[in-house]
């Protein structure tokens, strides 16, 4: 296709999403459509945050990295390039593999990243395992292997253990991806096992050894265990001062707080905890409640894995309060924004200068070449992936033009299931 021609197809996307109302969509490919990938990553990778990291999310990070089982020398290393850094992935579901558009999404956000330095996943585990990114699968261009039973399929992925009789499953993938995957024991944690098996195909395939994967929800619930504990600290009032509380209830009423997973009969579910009504001392779900009349309670639930943090709790800890750059798709250019403006209007977040993060990071797309590109196929086959540096971003967005215009996050309203 000519340049003429895509220009002619991008002013046509651009026009239709200005239409719908989607304007921080529509202005990141206005402006950035004719660079090229290379180019456009470089652009996306600079940041200058103003203020340090809070040294409670750092040692969330650090807890993490932990888990996954990085060495003293790596964690140290990874830990200074988010410090210095303050750029995250925060695009991708958490799951065992991903599909064409996460991977493209990885190569662009990575390209324009120093060798030296780290390229970091925050892959999102506050979803369940029904969710369209199929979590809790093998994904293949002509099939997808299930590897949790029907019992489990809307279960929160969130601190998720890895299903009995798994290894019968996966005696049935080829051994040139089970190669990759590491040993999957009935019991153990899902996300730790998932994350690292992506981690060790995608370095394959993107011949990296600079990308990091890991579960931000778990990072978040980490920070929030300590700072919950700090009567000093915003999260801490927004909780447990009826005041603060109250301020942020009127720009944020029915926001979802926490996750959590519930048990209906022999199927495993999840459900949404909110603020209750004004005057209520507690969150509450369909089935749960618990008492912010004492912070140790809801501490208590965070570190047992019980509620998971969502994702306006996510963005506050890492956008608002620590000053991190987040690369997203097509959604989250639209809602954080939303966030931003809304947390700006509340007086006791002032000081935190709102205003100033970059909200609209925009990373999607597909390989012009490959739309049907999934990493566990790229493996089994032994390809290469097809990549060229020089190819506009705007050829990347041409075949998800469908996903683009139907995107279902308009401002704040929700129009349907994608992230």
């Amino acid at each position: 296709m000519t340049k003429i021609g895509l220009k002619t197809k991008i002013t046509g996307i651009v026009s239709v999403l200005k239409k719908d109302g989607k304007i921080h969509l529509a202005k990141c490919i206005e402006e950035n459509w004719n660079k090229t990938a290379f180019e456009y990553s470089k652009q996306l990778n600079f940041w200058r945050p103003k203020k340090a990291m809070e040294s409670e999310l750092e040692s969330a990070f650090a807890a993490e990295l932990e888990r996954l089982e990085f060495d003293a020398m790596s964690k140290e290393e990874i830990l200074f390039s988010l410090k210095k850094r303050r750029i995250l992935q925060t695009a991708p579901h958490l799951g065992l593999t991903e599909g064409p558009r996460m991977l493209c999404i990885n190569w662009l956000g990575s390209l324009g990243v120093p060798e030296k330095e780290f390229y970091v996943v925050g892959m999102f585990s506050g979803i369940p395992f029904s969710n369209r990114s199929r979590p809790g699968r093998i994904n293949r261009k002509k099939e997808a292997i299930n590897l949790f039973p029907s019992t489990m399929q809307d279960a929160l992925v969130y601190r998720a253990k890895i299903p009995p009789k798994i290894e019968e499953k996966l005696n049935t993938l080829p051994v040139k991806l089970t190669k990759f995957l590491p040993q999957a024991v009935p019991g153990a944690s899902y996300t730790k096992w998932a994350l690292q098996a992506c981690q060790h195909t995608e370095r394959r395939i993107l011949n990296k050894n600079n990308l990091v994967y890991i579960d931000i929800n778990e990072v978040v619930a980490n920070y929030l265990v300590q700072v919950l504990r700090n009567s000093a600290h915003v999260f801490h009032k927004i909780f447990f001062d009826p005041k603060i509380r109250k301020q942020f209830m009127s720009v944020f009423p029915r926001e979802i707080m926490f996750y959590t997973p519930v048990l209906n009969g022999k199927y495993e579910d999840m459900e949404n905890m909110f603020f209750g009504d004004e005057g209520s001392q507690s969150l509450k779900g369909k089935n749960k409640e618990i008492s912010l009349g004492n912070p140790e309670i809801l501490i208590e639930e965070i570190q047992s894995g019980w509620v998971c943090p969502s994702l306006l709790l996510t963005f506050i800890a890492l956008s608002f309060l620590n000053q991190f750059k987040c690369f997203g798709s097509f959604a989250q250019v639209e809602y954080l924004p939303v966030y931003q403006e809304k947390l700006a209007r509340l007086p006791f977040m002032k000081i935190f200068k709102i205003e100033s993060i970059m909200t609209s990071n925009l990373t999607t797309g597909v390989f012009p070449d490959g739309i049907d590109t999934f990493p566990a196929d790229l493996i089994i086959h032994g390809e290469n992936l097809k990549q060229k540096e020089n190819w506009l971003f705007g050829e990347l967005l041409l075949p998800i033009r469908s996903s683009l215009i139907g995107s279902y996050f308009t401002g704040d309203q929700r129009q349907n299931g994608n992230k």
